[in-house]
């Protein structure tokens, strides 16, 4: 059983949201920002505006970050600050 407060990382790698839009619901975010420790961090490959505003609005502080080389452009890391 998980608890709150449990993750340090979360590697989000669901496939884009056009093909997988059940994995980039608001209420799915915000249980995974529920479960997070402070200044634990989500990342995924998605790099889209639409899911960078999302995570901001479940509260993540997001960032656009370099790809691996040789594959995305841009990746996005979400972090979860001490309000």
């Amino acid at each position: 059983m998980m608890n709150e407060g449990t993750f340090d990382l979360v590697y989000f790698d669901a496939f884009a949201p056009e093909k997988q839009p059940e994995m980039w619901n608001e209420r799915l975010l915000q249980s995974i920002y529920a479960r997070m420790n402070i200044n634990g961090i989500l990342t995924t490959y998605c790099a889209k505006g639409a899911i960078r505003r999302l995570l901001q609005s479940v509260g993540f502080k997001v960032e656009r970050l370099p790809g691996p080389p040789g594959g995305k452009r841009e990746i996005l890391r979400g972090m979860k600050i001490e309000s």
